[in-house]
């Protein structure tokens, strides 16, 4: 298939969630998801990537399938990507892991998720050896203290470590499970906030129904994310059926409403946030930036220390304008401990860049000047990153009076291209935008800092 063939074909694809598939006449050449499979394919058509153009011209098929939503889509994805083991999926993800969820072997299972080490093998469908835990907490992720990889059962490949994790937050609010580390007296936080059902990390022990309960959440879990949503949708609907024949009418309607919300989240989430598809109103930034993609989600970024002690940093996300905090982190610095923002700031971003499962921002915003971009650039540079970074430097009342805006083919402060960009010229909602995000990223820097040095002063 050459470009002219893929570019009449294009028009034909919806502008939905779905999956993609390029074959020549004997096998499957490569499978992706798309959160709009039209805007996904159209790129393909303006790719400089080698792999992918080799890969398009030896395709002699593209077919597609259609989703509701991008989680089906990345389920689908796995589950063709497992069976099939197409080529290219291999040479496009370069030196990337796929990533797996893990169901540990225990009286209450631990659901996390787990990737390949760089040297294990092509696409296994179970990883038993070789392989690394994340420590994603909000999916109950083990710390590498604390592995449970032996007689674990693993569902996977999954391509998108974020879009996998938002997809076991949603799963676990309908079917609770742990992540306490350790046995306790009282009912964890989780449980009043209704991710974790209560009694499995208690010391005083669970009857054979709790057990029960518990299992039929895991099984819940694990049957959606190997893609039989709709045959256990079924099951849970002749289940109500039964209970309602039984007048035992209370578990009736919960199963209902378990049904409700599952149907809810397949029909409605977004969970890939696709920054080539989504609409912002950050277009006179997008244009200062020169970015050819709107900006979705930023992440910024602060340092706090008096003289190098107890240094701390922060990262806090926003998307669409809006916090979301599951996506802020805290950093304690290791760097030497001296009054060196620039090398604190290099620590903290390798550190933040190590977690491809973590949804990388389409803008960084730095609390500092070009000493602290610079760094940054530098920083991302070294990574292979390709992110545009800014800077908000303050006047001497401490208030953010400019931005700092890097060359576009900047490595270093003395390349030259170089801008500063008061604050008044930019459209107040940006300006507000860029202030609460600096303003929010001081703050958890210092509430940390503060937390560190009362701690030490004890």
């Amino acid at each position: 298939m050459n470009q002219a063939a893929l570019k009449k074909y294009i028009p034909k694809l919806p502008s939905n969630p779905g999956i993609y598939i390029f074959k020549d006449a004997k096998k499957y050449l490569y499978i992706g998801k798309a959160s709009n499979l039209k805007i996904r394919l159209g790129s393909y058509l303006k790719t400089k990537d080698f792999r992918i153009k080799k890969m398009v011209g030896l395709s002699q098929t593209l077919k597609f399938i259609s989703t509701q939503s991008d989680i089906e889509a990345l389920i689908l994805e796995s589950q063709l990507i497992k069976k099939y083991r197409p080529q290219f999926n291999i040479v496009m993800r370069d030196d990337k892991q796929y990533f797996y969820v893990g169901f540990s072997n225990e009286n209450f299972p631990k659901i996390f998720i787990t990737h390949q080490t760089r040297t294990s093998g092509a696409c296994p469908s179970s990883p038993r050896t070789g392989s690394v835990l994340l420590d994603l907490h909000a999916t109950g992720v083990p710390t590498r203290a604390t592995p449970r990889l032996f007689n674990t059962h693993f569902i996977g490949p999954f391509t998108d470590g974020g879009a996998l994790k938002t997809t076991l937050r949603f799963l676990r609010s309908v079917f609770p499970y742990c992540t306490c580390k350790q046995l306790h007296h009282n009912r964890c936080l989780n449980y009043h906030i209704g991710k974790c059902l209560g009694f499995c990390c208690l010391k005083s022990g669970t009857s054979s129904k709790d057990k029960k309960a518990y299992a039929d959440n895991i099984n819940a879990v694990r049957e959606i994310l190997n893609g039989k949503k709709n045959s256990f949708v079924k099951e849970l609907g002749k289940e109500a059926g039964n209970a309602a024949k039984k007048d035992d009418f209370g578990k009736a309607i919960e199963l209902r409403d378990k049904i409700t919300k599952l149907e809810k989240i397949f029909e409605n989430s977004r969970i890939i946030k696709s920054s080539d598809i989504l609409k912002t109103q950050h277009s006179g930034l997008e244009s200062l930036l020169k970015l050819q993609k709107p900006i979705v989600r930023i992440e910024g970024y602060d340092v706090s220390n008096i003289q190098g002690a107890h240094a701390t940093g922060s990262m806090v996300t926003f998307v669409h304008g809006q916090p979301d905090k599951n996506f802020y982190r805290k950093f304690k610095i290791y760097t030497k401990q001296t009054p060196d923002d620039t090398a604190m700031l290099r620590e903290i971003l390798e550190r933040r860049f190590r977690h491809e499962e973590w949804p990388f921002p389409d803008l960084i915003l730095i609390d500092g000047g070009k000493g602290q971009v610079s760094a940054a650039v530098k920083t991302l540079k070294k990574l292979a990153i390709k992110i545009q970074i800014i800077g908000i430097s303050k006047n001497e009342r401490h208030m953010g009076h400019q931005l700092i805006v890097p060359g576009r083919k900047s490595a270093s402060a003395n390349s030259g291209g170089w801008r500063t960009v008061p604050l008044t010229k930019l459209s107040p909602a940006d300006r507000n935008l860029l202030l609460a995000i600096d303003s929010e990223a001081h703050r958890f820097a210092i509430g940390y800092y503060r937390k560190l040095h009362r701690k030490y002063l004890r």
